[in-house]
Formats: structure tokens, sequence, C-alpha cells
């Protein structure tokens, strides 16, 4: 099964969001902070950072993260429900996990080993299967690859930082050479296709947005097309939808919306970037 189809199979409810955990350093708190900068507003996703420490004090993460977005960033604490559309930082020197929906934070072993990112991965994937996501940013010294194997044979989804564009490019490098990372990308694109995804994971869950609820998809004006391609081009719709919104629209766009704003996409199905498309029936 390619990416795409295993992201078409993603969901994302208000009681069972899309969970996304974040391993980043430290050391480079430029990392999370670019890839939070770029996250929409409108994001169907839990996002939940778990920071390794670096040798010397750095700046604290909740607080970097809160200059660098609109998005609610809160303290995680044990017991904590994870909602989409906000991020969650995890204390130092704490082992979290997540189970029931719910982040558990517990004291961190004294082993000197810092394991609290691959806790933390490993339960994700227990717990939420193909509907978690694992990112991994610039970092050094320890190893992600138990955290990544275990994320991406549950079918969920993985992403590390482009070497070339970390500080510390150990911990990318690490989970990149186990052949489980989906996409090796910069922090800032990391944001747009964590937005994609969570875009066409949330489609059916937003009113205003239910494009294909509608009945409206390629199949259904004449062309070949894939579920994947159908999304795509509900995602796309959906983006107009929501930019006629915020011009003064409807804050329910309905089926009438959706039909008008469908239809003049359908005049250039290459704009919209659905993919091949095989031919007309």
């Amino acid at each position: 099964m390619n990416i795409e189809e295993r992201i078409s199979r993603l969901s994302s409810t208000v009681d069972a969001p899309l969970i996304v955990a974040v391993a980043c350093f430290a050391g480079d708190i430029a990392a999370p902070c670019e890839l939070v900068s770029v996250l929409p507003d409108s994001c169907a996703a839990a996002f939940i950072f778990v920071q390794q420490l670096s040798a010397g004090r750095g700046v604290p993460l909740a607080q970097s993260l809160a200059k660098s977005t609109t998005l609610p960033v809160i303290d995680a604490h044990d017991g904590l429900v994870a909602e989409h559309g906000r991020l969650y930082v995890i204390p130092a020197n704490a082992s979290p996990t997540i189970t029931g929906g719910r982040i558990c934070v517990t004291p961190a072993a004294s082993s000197g080993v810092d394991c609290s990112a691959d806790a933390l991965f490993i339960s994700l994937a227990h717990e939420f299967g193909k509907n978690s996501i694992g990112v991994i940013l610039s970092g050094g010294g320890s190893d992600r690859a138990p955290g990544i194997r275990a994320i991406r044979q549950a079918g969920g989804i993985t992403l590390a930082q482009y070497p070339g564009s970390a500080r510390f490019p150990n911990m990318p490098i690490s989970a990149i050479d186990t052949g489980c990372v989906d996409f090796v990308l910069r922090p800032n694109e990391i944001a747009h296709e964590l937005a994609r995804i969570s875009r066409l994971v949330g489609l059916t869950q937003e009113p205003g947005v239910r494009f294909l609820d509608h009945g409206i998809t390629l199949a259904s004006r004449g062309f070949q097309a894939t579920p994947a391609q159908d999304r795509e081009l509900a995602a796309a719709v959906a983006d107009q939808l929501a930019l006629a919104q915020r011009g003064g629209g409807s804050s329910n766009a309905g089926a009438a919306d959706a039909e008008h704003v469908g239809q003049e996409f359908m005049s250039d199905v290459e704009f919209i970037g659905v993919g091949p498309i095989t031919g007309h029936q």
C-alpha cells in the first residue's frame, strides 16, 4: 500500500483526533518553531511535542512555540485529553505515553538514556494504529528507530527533517536509515504536508466542506478517477469554500456552494492538482 492510500485510510473525529507526535531537541528550538509557524488554525490534528534535553540550558519549548503560532500551546500533564488544533508540550525529565486518548506523564527512569520520544511513539502506534503520525526533527545523540518503526508498522505516517536543513542531523538520519520514513522534508515543508493530511482527514468532520458528501466527485462529472484523487479535489474545494467564508460568505456552506465551486474547478481539472486523469467517459 503506497503512502497516499494509507493517508486515505486515516480518520479524525472530535472524540478521536489525528495525533501527531513530534520529537525535537532542546539545542535546536528553531526547527519546531519553524514547523508550528506554518500550521493553519484549522488543522484537524493534535500535536504532542517531546523534547530531548541538551547539555546546556535552553529556552522553554512551550514559550518558544507560543511565540511562533496562534494555536493554543499547553504544558501537558498526566490525564490530559488530546484535542485537535492544540499543541501539547511534554515536561522535561518525563516519560510520556498516550492511553485512551489521554496523555500520561510519569517521571523518566534514571537510566541516563533518553527514551521519552520512543515511549510516546510506541504507545501512539499501539493506541491509534494507522491514525498515528510521527515526526523526527533536528537532534543529536539518541536513536529514534524503535518509535519510528512502531508507527510505520502500525500503518501510520512518518516524517523526518531533511538532514541538510538540521543543525543536529543525527536523529533524522537515524530515523531515515530505518527505511520506515515516508517523507523527508524541511520543517516548514513538514508543516505543509501535515496540514494537507489533516485537511484530507478532516473533510467529513467540518460543516461547510463536506464536498464528497454532496456527491460531487470526478467520477460523477465524467472522469475516471481514484478515491484519492476525489479527496484531493475535495481538499482544493474546501480551501476555496473556506476563503469564501472568510470573505463574508456563509459560515456553513452547503451543497449549492459546493456545487458552484466544484463546477468552476471542473472547468480546469489539472489546476486542482488531482493527478493524472486517465480519460473521459
